[in-house]
């Protein structure tokens, strides 16, 4: 998501503790945004030492990836974010495929299915030379919304701007699992920002466009789909069931015929104190209601998309 304050870093944290510490499975979380958002909230403060081991030397060196991995102790590793503007500048010198391929050569090739299960990354909010390794690294995508007014903008910039780009480099390489609104605290029988970020998720063609930008048939620039695609199916394969909600649900909740439901994930002050305690929230408050839908975001990537 090319937008920062969207709950990446949570979600990477929150993730991994589930996967990772809740079932069992052996996972990597890298953080590859420069500012370390991730980072600060699991303890690692540095950013910059250039005496260190760092990503470039894994990447572009000889060092082995165990020789930058952390353990902090939540039930998976961890590679901070260190001398990262750095490891973009190393990175851009050299030939454009190439340099977009050394974290998918170095890290999952060598890595996944032989010593981790899975490998989360947590990207910058601005597009760069991290971003487009993590894409084509780890083709398959979870994107938190946030209820601001930036909230669309900023997944039409992701989509015309990185997703597409790359569908178009590499055919078929590319999924976005799901879509997950983020933060939600309002009341959705009243035009509140929760109610205008659901109700486009749940409704609007142009977004459906946003989460196909790159296919065949597909416009996102004008936010418009092909006949070959029914919009239904597609927000449904995009928006988790804890956060569907269909036109007729809509006109019921207007029309007072249904208590106005409260979609996950919901404003929870446990994720900043987790934060202040250096933990993830599956480590801080593991019995957060919250948790229960992280875990079924959880189930679309161990099944490798929402299950119908």
């Amino acid at each position: 998501m090319l937008k920062g304050g969207f709950g990446k870093s949570t979600f990477a944290s929150t993730l991994g503790g589930i996967l990772g510490d809740f079932r069992d499975h052996d996972v990597l979380v890298v953080d590859l945004d420069p500012a370390g958002h991730l980072s600060t909230g699991l303890g690692y403060y540095t950013r910059e030492n250039e005496s260190a081991t760092d990503l470039s030397d894994v990447l572009l060196g000889d060092a082995t990836l165990d020789a930058i991995v952390k353990n902090p102790g939540h039930g998976f590793n961890f590679v901070p974010s260190l001398n990262l503007d750095d490891v973009t500048d190393e990175l851009s010198k050299d030939s454009v495929l190439a340099s977009d391929l050394k974290v998918k050569q170095e890290l999952v090739d060598k890595h996944l299915g032989e010593q981790y299960d899975y490998m989360l990354f947590d990207v910058p909010g601005t597009r760069n030379k991290l971003t487009n390794n993590a894409v084509v690294a780890a083709p398959n995508a979870i994107l938190p919304l946030m209820p601001a007014p930036e909230a669309l903008n900023g997944l039409r910039e992701t989509a015309t701007r990185l997703v597409a780009p790359i569908r178009a480099q590499l055919p078929g390489e590319f999924e976005i699992l799901a879509t997950v609104p983020n933060d939600l605290s309002a009341r959705i029988d009243h035009q509140t920002k929760d109610r205008k970020l659901l109700e486009a998720m749940n409704t609007q063609e142009s977004f459906a466009s946003y989460l196909l930008a790159g296919r065949d048939g597909v416009d996102a620039q004008q936010g418009t789909l092909s006949d070959d695609y029914d919009l239904e199916t597609v927000l449904d394969n995009h928006i988790p069931p804890f956060a569907r909600i269909r036109p007729d649900e809509w006109n019921a909740i207007d029309a007072g015929e249904i208590d106005p439901p409260k979609p996950p994930i919901r404003h929870t002050g446990a994720i900043g104190d987790a934060y202040e305690n250096r933990q993830p929230l599956t480590a801080y408050d593991p019995e957060n209601p919250q948790l229960e839908y992280f875990g079924q975001i959880a189930d679309i990537i161990e099944h490798g998309g929402i299950v119908q």
